[in-house]
């Protein structure tokens, strides 16, 4: 019998390694704990064409080959990163913001038109559907011999279980949520504990937002909308206006999960709106929708020990070798592009490359 693949976890780097397997005829199935693929991907829509993403945001096409060159595959559209006027930095309350060169914050940095999720749709819509099974949870893996494994998941809908039977296993998904929430038999080895645990989840002490305008006033002042603050709940703050000309600003948070939680979101939205009008006058406060999404608070990404900010930038990488046919694919396992859809890209090609070898061995 052909060997069969399970992916578990249904982000870029698991979509990336489903098409690649689907290229070349590999049997697998990816299981995705959510109602929906993309992982931390997450784009919102409203009822036209704007998109606005609150997971991954940018690229950086001088650096990033693979997910530039799998753009141009799809024809996938992309737009720079709004970069012209000045940029305000915040130093504190009680001083006004100061005008510096865009350049200073932001450059050379592009988004996808449709946000990240156009390339998640291009991904998915080079599988086929019955190779992704969604809302099913792993919550152990059992291995049965040193060439397969059983692994148990949950239905999120029917709460019933369900075993899938693989002979190699790709994990996907955080490295410490996979410490957390999947049970081993046999134990993972301390060293690889060691490893995924020193692994910060990306982002998931974050929470982001997006500001929708009826148009991008700031631009009127010769602003980019680009913003470094020391006083206010946003940390940083960018022109999010889509290919369409919908005006948005979008910002990352100062706020650390800790505080975030003793608010409201209302207050919480009434803080950023305070804070935008500082910046940019009274029109900021002419918003016509607020989107907000704390990374903090999903199950599906972080775990307790990820909210506390990151305060400089992780170690990561590939982890220590446990068996051949147990593979770790996403974001935090690249070491040059860890934290990016770059390293995710990468990450699940060089895993294809050692499923095929896999493979191509056992078949000889």
């Amino acid at each position: 019998m052909p060997l069969q693949v399970l992916i578990i976890g249904g982000g870029v780097a698991g979509l990336r390694i489903g098409t690649l397997l689907s290229e070349n005829n590999i049997s697998f199935k990816i299981v995705e704990s959510r109602e929906r693929l993309g992982g931390r991907v997450l784009t919102k829509h409203d009822n036209t064409e704007d998109y606005f993403d609150l997971g991954p945001t940018w690229y950086w096409p001088d650096t990033e080959k693979h997910i530039e060159s799998l753009l141009n595959t799809y024809n996938l559209s992309t737009i720079e990163q709004y970069n012209e006027g000045d940029s305000l930095l915040e130093l504190s309350q009680n001083q006004l913001p100061k005008r510096i060169a865009a350049s200073n914050v932001n450059n050379r940095s592009k988004r996808i038109v449709g946000g990240v999720n156009a390339l998640v749709t291009a991904l998915n819509n080079h599988i086929s559907d019955d190779h992704i099974i969604l809302n099913h949870k792993v919550e152990s893996i059992y291995q049965e011999n040193q060439s397969s494994y059983s692994v148990v998941t949950l239905n999120q809908y029917s709460q019933t279980h369900e075993t899938f039977h693989a002979d190699i296993v790709v994990l996907t998904v955080p490295p410490r949520l996979v410490l957390n929430s999947i049970d081993f038999r046999p134990p993972l080895p301390e060293p690889l504990q060691m490893d995924l645990l020193n692994k910060p989840t990306w982002m998931g002490a974050q929470a982001k937002i997006v500001v929708t305008y009826q148009y991008p006033f700031w631009r009127d002042e010769n602003l980019s909308g680009n913003v470094v603050s020391w006083a206010g709940p946003l940390r940083e703050i960018y022109d999010a206006t889509t290919s369409s000309g919908k005006a948005a600003l979008f910002g990352f948070f100062s706020l650390p999960p800790a505080e975030r939680n003793l608010k409201s979101e209302v207050s919480i939205k009434e803080e950023v709106i305070q804070q935008l009008t500082k910046l940019f006058g009274s029109q900021a406060q002419a918003y016509e929708q607020i989107l907000y999404k704390d990374w903090s608070q999903d199950g599906h990404t972080v775990t307790e020990g990820d909210k506390l900010n990151i305060e400089s930038f992780p170690s990561y990488g590939p982890p220590p070798k446990y068996f051949s046919n147990m593979l770790f694919a996403g974001t935090e396992y690249d070491a040059v592009h860890g934290g990016h859809i770059e390293g995710a890209l990468s990450s699940a090609n060089q895993i294809s490359q050692e499923i095929r070898n896999i493979v191509s061995s056992s078949s000889k």
